[in-house]
């Protein structure tokens, strides 16, 4: 059994040695390439229309820290495309060759304005996708998704197989891994072992990586895919099935040299050819010439008689007779020129017939047609008077103007978009550190206002400063309406709204056992009520009176539960109402002005730190 070598990542080389074993193939899968994935990637998925892939490694790391498989993939290649609807893409075209069919492929389908793509790559990429995509005015967003390292030396396992010849073919798929088999091998000191080995190389560019080594022989794919590199090597296990002795043919010339073998489907230039066999033309000049010859023949034949004498028999010397035979007493003639008269006679009537059928063979209507139009056009171009040879030179001259101009137009179309594009990009930046400048200013002028309320001072001037650098941030102005009643007067602080509650509450008790009127005996009263000492209830008492309430408002002051605090102050009624008014509509003022610090701070911050 013949044994196939797997150069792939161990992620492809599963796949491909399946169907290498499909074939009747041993396989040894020997990685060159280690895929390591980049930590901490992050996928900006905004603006963006699709994703390229130009390896099955790459669309296998966005898969996989990218949930979305909304976007359509553009593959480089039909394995990538089989990667990634294995990965729940629903929408993957492939382009069935390298970064220049993509482009092409790419540049056909899309347009630049529907957004940017994302490059699902390695750290190190064959081709230039990125450069013509830009150049066609697309957007190429790179992402590094993981890294290849490559082997730093052949496995035990390889070095064995290939000092006992066990290794037959290998296949390579990248120009990078068969330049680090390469290097391997050299520094192994193996390269004589690979003598007896066929490489197959998905493209040229990775022949050119291999030539540099002594292989039996090096075939490539006539397209850069893995069925068409499977192809040629079906090709070459076809020719090579075991056949007798008597049916092997000889392939050794007589100086020793091996004959050159048929044509393979893989072949070296890697272009695809064309299989369709085109139309022969129809044979007139075969025709006449055979017909000349034969007028020729038959005209010397039929007047033999008349030349004959005048052609001088060649000299020889005499030959001795032979006496008769008792058994052939008659001898055979050294020339017989009726007999050999009558032989080309005989060829000269079946050429005639032969000559005959062929003119009375209809010709194509199409092949008539071809050839009066061609017949016309000879006409014409005789009729032509000659060009000058200056003139000639003159055009040719032009036309190399010409390409050197349309070269020129499209790189400074490139450099036109470049600018545009860099000019749009500083403006963006500009107005992002403009923005966060002003951030920065706009969070210092919040603080200066909150050290104002906690200070319970006049904060009119760093009102109007906030409001004259935010500008028309709609959360700032909402956030500071409700504090411009209060921005001349300052507003009282939590703990003097708690000092000032204290005071008032023997007057708000006191308020609800006296008489309304101011009589002299509520004047009375109001003396004797100030010599006793007002005992407070529980803070959890219950009930709607005044000392019930007044108990539980200072319980939730003392939890610092100012919001609390003044529902229970609303309760209040009649004359007791009337005094709390001044001290609830304080606490109610602060109680505004710390939610609006806070929610200023807040908004703010979030603006300083907002990433561009």
């Amino acid at each position: 059994m013949r044994t196939a070598l797997v150069t792939r990542p161990r992620d492809d080389a599963g796949p491909l040695a399946a169907l290498l074993e499909g074939r009747g193939l041993a396989v040894m899968v020997e990685p060159l390439l280690d895929i390591v994935p980049v930590d901490g990637v992050e996928v900006p998925t905004r603006g963006v229309q699709g994703i390229l892939a130009t390896s099955a490694n790459g669309v296998r790391s966005l898969a996989a820290v990218l949930a979305d498989r909304s976007l359509p993939v553009w593959a480089v290649g039909d394995a990538s495309a089989r990667v990634a609807r294995e990965m729940g893409y629903g929408r993957v075209e492939s382009a069935g060759g390298d970064v220049d069919d993509l482009s092409a492929l790419v540049t056909a389908r899309c347009k630049p304005e529907d957004g940017a793509f994302l490059h699902a790559a390695g750290s190190v990429t064959a081709g230039d996708l990125s450069g013509q995509l830009t150049s066609a005015g697309f957007e190429v967003r790179r992402l590094v998704l993981y890294q290849a390292h490559t082997a730093e030396a052949l496995s035990d396992e390889l070095v064995a197989a290939l000092d006992r010849g066990g290794v037959d073919l290998a296949l390579f798929f990248s120009p990078r891994t068969a330049a680090t088999f390469a290097r391997l091998v050299a520094a192994a000191g193996k390269g004589e072992a690979l003598s007896g080995i066929t490489a197959y190389a998905l493209s040229p560019a990775v022949q050119r990586e291999l030539s540099v080594l002594s292989w039996a022989a090096i075939r490539v794919a006539q397209t850069p895919t893995q069925a068409a590199l499977l192809a040629a090597l079906d090709h070459d296990l076809q020719r090579e099935e075991p056949m007798s002795d008597s049916e092997k043919p000889n392939t050794e010339q007589e100086n020793g040299e091996s004959a050159s073998p048929e044509p393979s489907p893989a072949v070296e230039t890697g272009d695809e050819q064309d299989k369709t066999t085109p139309k022969k033309p129809f044979p007139w000049l075969t025709v006449v010439l055979a017909v000349v010859i034969l007028a020729f023949i038959g005209g010397g034949v039929a007047t033999y008689e008349q030349w004959k004498g005048l052609v001088q028999p060649p000299k020889s010397s005499p030959v001795p007779v032979a006496p008769p035979s008792a058994s052939n007493t008659t001898p055979a003639p050294a020339f017989r020129p009726a007999t050999e008269s009558e032989t080309l006679k005989v060829e000269l009537s079946a050429l005639r017939d032969r000559l005959a059928q062929l003119e009375s063979r209809p010709q194509a209507e199409a092949d008539a047609g071809r050839l009066d139009k061609a017949e016309a056009a000879i006409t014409a171009l005789q009729a032509q008077p000659q060009v000058p040879a200056k003139l000639v030179g003159e055009v040719e001259d032009l036309g190399k103007q010409l390409v050197e101009l349309k070269r020129t137009s499209a790189d400074a179309a490139a450099v036109l978009r470049m600018a545009d594009r860099l000019e749009k990009i500083e403006a963006e930046l500009r107005d992002i550190q403009a923005k966060r400048s002003s951030a920065v200013a706009v969070l210092l002028a919040v603080g200066q206002l909150r050290e104002a309320l906690a200070r319970a001072m006049p904060f009119d001037a760093e009102l109007r400063a906030l409001l004259a650098l935010a500008g028309n941030d709609p959360e700032v102005v909402t956030q500071t309406q409700p504090l411009k009643v209060r921005a001349e007067l300052g507003i009282p602080t939590r703990t003097t709204l708690v000092t000032r509650f204290h005071r008032l509450a023997p007057d708000l008790v006191r308020a609800q056992v006296l008489p309304a009127d101011q009589s002299w005996w509520r004047q009375t009263l109001d003396r004797l009520a100030a010599l006793v000492v007002v005992r407070r209830e529980d803070g959890d008492a219950a009930g709607s009176g005044t000392a019930a309430i007044v108990a539980r408002i200072e319980t939730r002051l003392a939890e610092d539960d100012l919001e609390h605090a003044a529902d229970e102050a609303a309760g209040l009624k009649d004359a007791a109402a009337e005094i709390v008014a001044p001290w609830l509509a304080d606490a109610r003022a602060r109680l505004v002005a710390d939610k609006a610090a806070s929610a200023l701070t807040a908004h703010v911050v979030a603006q300083v730190g907002a990433r561009p």
